[in-house]
């Protein structure tokens, strides 16, 4: 009996240690199979990341380009306004020396002295170089208005692309969101209403007419 006992107990033994193997072989199968996940899984994210990041550069570079255009055209405002305020001093200069010239050239009309002549020369030099520089400043500003136009444009086509693309944006967010499942609920019927009042076992018997004799 004494050796039914200790085979009995070593064969359970045995089992239990084979049971104990296998649970701990499946347990490193499953931590090797998680880790080879997370590992693909973790590739997966930095391939996704690098479009990503890609994506962040260009909506940074759209965003900086925004701003590029607005401070242009803020500069480009200033800088016609300014050549507007010289060409109103060019003009008031050319027209004080042509009044200058005109008087010069009268008054040494009848000299024929050297410095009469000199004189009447460089009043003509100055006015002309007065006249050059409106002209030169009109030419400037004609060119500074259609760069302003062109930036003005660039920016409203710019705006134009970036509220197309929040839209575009908004309807593929609606398009791919995934939409909620919906509950499946069952009708269970309800239980048939019982009689308030329960059939009784007893016979009503009719009572007896009592005749009188």
């Amino acid at each position: 009996m004494a050796r039914k006992k200790v085979t009995t107990k070593s064969a359970t033994k045995k089992a239990v240690t084979r049971t104990a193997k296998k649970t701990a072989a499946k347990r490193v199968s499953k931590k090797r199979a998680g880790r080879s996940a997370k590992a693909t899984a973790k590739k997966v994210v930095a391939k996704m990341s690098a479009t990503a990041e890609l994506r962040q550069t260009i909506a940074k570079a759209r965003a900086q380009l925004a701003k590029a255009l607005e401070n242009e055209v803020s500069q480009m405002d200033k800088g016609v306004s300014s050549l507007k305020a010289q060409l109103e001093k060019a003009i008031a200069r050319h027209q004080a020396q042509r009044a200058k010239s005109s008087a010069i050239k009268e008054k040494n009309a009848g000299k024929r002295t050297l410095a009469a002549k000199n004189q009447t020369t460089r009043a003509r030099e100055a006015l002309q170089s007065a006249s050059t520089k409106v002209k030169e400043l009109r030419i400037l500003i004609k060119a500074a208005k259609e760069a302003h136009a062109n930036t003005k444009t660039a920016q409203k086509r710019h705006a134009a692309e970036e509220k197309l693309l929040v839209k575009f944006e908004k309807d593929m967010a609606k398009a791919t969101a995934r939409k909620p499942k919906r509950r499946v609920t069952r009708r269970t019927r309800k239980p048939a209403a019982t009689s308030a009042v329960a059939p009784s076992n007893e016979v009503e018997t009719e009572p007896t007419p009592v005749t009188e004799e």
